[in-house]
């Protein structure tokens, strides 16, 4: 069994965490693969980006955790001075030349000077460093019932100013589902993708050809798709092949 999340703005070491904190603490590090974590392994694996290189941050501590385990330098991200009200004299607006890749995820710190500093980076150099965006989600279901937004409208919103196209590594994309596969040594016609989004979960499984020839995609009720969403699929590839209430339910059928 694998952990797959579109979120980047938490490593692994603290998922293993708040997964030993609800009771389950077999679960193991290597199982979990986080957006933050993706995208590491595209710069080191895919892109092949030197270790010690300096990698542009727009997002949360997760990814600045990631990168360093990978051996790289993370900027941006959680320094203080990207806080502070605009100023187009601030010396973090200059670019740093040694800054080799950029990764946008989510943040809750978003403000101007974030949004200015790395559409420097992005638009540097004729657009050559790489652009890499955490993951496509919109929203996200949040506390006391509220709908929040997720990364997708932060990295589209990268891509819309700068004109840019980025590289995705969280679901749906097939290098992320090609990693787990590969890491994990499972059969894929034999894996079975769980999630609560069709457009993100179910299509990850879908364009993955999980499952076979019986299809590889159950839908879990309790998230980002509702039972109406299923009446109204206009894209094939985010069709489930199986649904279901809530995975307590799941849990029932396998007694």
């Amino acid at each position: 069994m694998a952990f797959v999340t579109n979120n980047s703005s938490k490593s692994r070491n603290t998922y293993v965490r708040k997964f030993s904190d609800l009771g389950f603490e077999h679960i193991e590090k290597s199982a979990i693969y986080p957006t933050c974590y993706s995208a590491a392994l595209v710069i080191k694996e895919q892109l092949k980006i030197p270790p010690q290189s300096k990698v542009w941050v727009f997002g949360d501590e997760g990814i600045e955790q990631e990168l360093k385990e990978c051996g790289y330098i993370p900027c941006g991200g959680s320094d203080p001075s990207l806080d502070s009200e605009w100023d187009p004299d601030s010396p973090i607006l200059k670019i740093d030349q040694e800054v080799k890749a950029v990764v946008v995820g989510s943040t809750k710190k978003l403000n101007y000077m974030r949004l200015a500093t790395t559409v420097q980076y992005l638009l540097v150099d004729e657009k050559s460093i790489p652009f890499i965006g955490a993951n496509i989600d919109t929203t996200y279901p949040g506390p006391k019932g509220m709908i929040l937004p997720a990364g997708g409208p932060m990295v589209n919103l990268m891509s819309y100013t700068c004109g840019r196209d980025f590289i995705n590594v969280g679901k749906p994309s097939g290098l992320l589902l090609n990693t787990i596969l590969q890491d994990q040594k499972f059969d894929r016609e034999r894996t079975l993708m769980v999630g609560d989004t069709m457009y993100t979960d179910i299509k990850f499984g879908n364009d993955g050809k999980l499952g076979g020839k019986n299809g590889g995609t159950l839908l879990v009720l309790s998230g980002g798709s509702k039972l109406g969403d299923l009446k109204n699929i206009e894209d094939k590839s985010t069709e489930p092949q199986y649904y279901i209430e809530s995975l307590g339910h799941l849990f029932d059928l396998l007694k």
